[in-house]
């Protein structure tokens, strides 16, 4: 631009097709003058009539020349044209030039924002430019140069054509094609290679073979230097919606009517999980109960298994199969079919509902003590009085527990007999496990006052027995002691020196060979030897610890529960002992246990889901204390977790 007087301007002309023609580019006016401004259509326009081969070939090899001479000048093919290093184009909406980022074959409308994607043609018109200037690729954009760019020239944009059009619409509405392109290309080599890579390995890993046998999956994890992230994935075909319960052992695949049963018991196993409130509020992050669950250990979360969203997995890992799961749920159904109007059940008149025809009632007179065996099944099974497909049954049972403790914490009202402490330990426990289940606060202080009354009623030779105050006996402080680990897993105060005068009661009641009599310097038997050894593992002791091998080894060899009749209570503590020790003795075990109760459970009439008493005790406690303690057992597997290893779950 240069200035001819203060009130005038002259604009250099250009040097495009147009001043090569010798045609006009551009009028010169006054600031100052009163003439109106000439009409756009009559200022003349360049030359746009197609050009022959001939003409082509002569303008091109012009271009070359001109381009050797001057690599500035400007030079155009089609719609393009390039101005040093600047490839620049007209905007197919407004007109104005904007500049074209050849290495993505894209661009950006300065003025109305359009977003452009250049047509086959004009990206071969770079293509064609760049040869012209004998180049090899795209250049990137060059440093600012120290003289001024030479003036842009002016090319009159065309009216876009059909295909322009419909590019141009199309381009607007694919935006994140335009963005992944420009990421796809601003992205370094390598980190495109190493994603690659990684998907790859993905994609092998689950088109490897399925009939593999063991527990194979893909483990994704943050890896920093040479340590493991805080992160880790496993993605497993497992999912817990996905597991099916495994199969009894003596299953015949190859056999329908046994395939058939198997199938059933699967349904009615899961009637548990399935009806499960799973929505409920109150319910943890299943993630969070999984990691609970893998981190535990010792005495304090051995609950945490119980949740139905985890019950196929556990089941599975631990022993279980689907003819367990499924006595478990006939079981349940058994005890809710006999709770009485106001919430409790009934040693010795469960029988008294209308069209029951189930027989062997028992001798104990405690309904205090019916309804807390009756609760401890349900709970085992994850059901509470705020979740779960019994949660009705479990909250009657409860407020009838609440509603008949007496001012002084004791839970035994009505019991009559040897009962009194066994019912006050059973519901101790109900109450504790209850707590810790929901974190129901309405049980807090009455379950706090249920340990305060065990405290109180200790012997001072640590043991207790029927009334308060007596001195021990073994069968009675199991119950008392397993009471006080809820407690204490409750978050309840217990006193250490409690926990203390109990172990030594145990030292005084064990015999030289480290077995166990019902009272001090009685002879052993192998009932009070399982249940003793299953209060010295929450007392402290584990399996190295001083006679516990050896007591272990007593009961498999010489006590297995191998056929009937067999006695109810010597299995309800025998499973959880050997679940705790875990090994080849729980394995032994467990095989034995579930084909011996599975087999003995009725499946036919009102009696249906039940067990029959045969041995002394358990008929003194009759069909509903047998069918209780029965479904405890079969409950093992997730009941409490063991103490001595941690049970991973995906």
């Amino acid at each position: 631009m240069s200035t001819t007087h203060h009130d005038s301007y002259d604009l250099v002309p250009m040097t495009g097709p147009a001043a090569q023609s010798g045609s006009q580019e551009m009028m010169v006016f006054s600031l100052g003058t009163d003439t109106p401004l000439p009409d756009v259509e009559s200022i003349p326009k360049i030359d746009s009539t197609p050009k022959t081969k001939e003409s082509m070939a002569d303008h091109e090899s012009t271009v070359e020349e001109t381009v050797g001479m001057n690599p500035h000048v400007p030079m155009k093919v089609g719609s393009i044209w390039l101005d040093g290093e600047s490839f620049m184009c007209s905007c197919p909406d407004c007109q104005a030039p904007i500049t074209i980022r050849h290495w993505l074959m894209a661009a950006d409308c300065w003025n109305c924002e359009t977003a452009v994607l250049l047509t086959a043609e004009q990206e071969a018109a770079i293509e064609q430019l760049l040869r012209k200037t004998k180049r090899s690729k795209p250049a990137a954009p060059a440093a600012p140069l120290s003289k001024p760019k030479p003036i842009l020239p002016y090319f009159p944009a065309a009216k876009p054509t059909v295909a322009q059009s419909r590019i141009r619409t199309t381009v607007v509405n694919e935006q994140p094609l335009l963005w992944f392109r420009r990421a796809l290309n601003q992205t370094p080599a390598w980190i495109i290679s190493l994603l690659a890579h990684i998907l790859l390995l993905i994609l092998l890993g689950l088109l490897a073979d399925s009939d593999t046998d063991g527990d194979h999956y893909i483990t994704l994890s943050v890896v920093v230097g040479d340590q493991d992230g805080g992160v880790t994935t496993n993605i497993t075909p497992d999912a817990e919606e996905n597991f099916e319960l495994p199969p009894p052992d003596n299953i015949d695949p190859d056999n329908p009517l046994e395939m058939e049963k198997v199938e059933k018991d699967r349904e009615i196993a899961e009637d548990l999980q399935q009806d499960f409130d799973t929505d409920n509020p109150n319910l943890p992050d299943l993630d969070s109960v999984k990691r609970r669950i893998s981190e535990a250990t010792g005495t304090n979360k051995t609950i945490l298994a119980r949740d139905p969203r985890v019950r196929k997995q556990v089941v599975s890992r631990e022993g279980g199969t689907s003819a367990t799961e499924a006595a478990v749920a006939r079981g349940l159904v058994w005890l809710s079919k006999h709770q009485h109007p106001n919430g409790n059940w009934s040693l010795h008149k469960f029988n008294d509902s209308p069209g029951c025809t189930c027989q062997d009632t028992g001798q104990v007179i405690t309904d205090m003590g019916a309804t807390s065996l009756a609760l401890l099944p349900f709970l085992g099974a994850g059901q509470t009085h705020i979740t779960g497909l019994y949660k009705d049954h479990v909250r009657e049972g409860i407020n009838y527990l609440l509603d008949n403790q007496i001012r002084d914490g004791d839970l035994s009202a009505g019991a009559r007999g040897n009962s009194r402490l066994y019912t006050h330990g059973q519901a101790t426990i109900v109450l504790c496990e209850a707590l810790m289940m929901t974190g129901d606060r309405r049980l807090r202080n009455p379950a706090q006052e249920a340990v305060n009354f065990i405290v109180k009623a200790q012997h001072s030779g640590g043991g207790w027995r029927y009334n308060p105050g007596q001195a021990g006996d073994t069968s009675v402080v199991g119950w008392q002691v397993m009471a006080l680990q809820s407690a204490h897993a409750a978050g309840l105060v217990v006193p250490s020196i409690t926990l203390q005068k109990a172990n030594q009661y145990l030292n005084k009641a064990q015999t030289g060979n480290s077995l166990y009599g019902y009272q001090p310097g009685s002879a052993a038997s192998h009932v009070m030897t399982a249940e003793a050894l299953l209060c010295r593992f929450y007392l402290g002791y584990n399996q190295n610890s001083p006679g516990v091998q050896y007591g272990i080894n007593h009961l498999i060899k010489n006590h297995a529960p191998s056929k009937p009749p067999f006695n109810m209570y010597y299995m309800y503590y025998g499973t959880q002992v050997m679940h705790h020790y875990g090994g080849k003795p729980w394995e032994s075990w467990n095989e034995q246990m579930r084909s011996l109760l599975i087999a003995s459970q009725k499946t036919k009439g009102h009696r249906a889901g039940s067990w029959t008493p045969i041995e002394s005790h358990d008929r003194a406690g009759g069909r509903l204390y047998a069918t209780a303690m029965a479904i405890c057992c079969l409950e093992v597997y997730y009941r409490h977790l063991p103490i001595f290893r941690q049970l991973e779950l995906q």
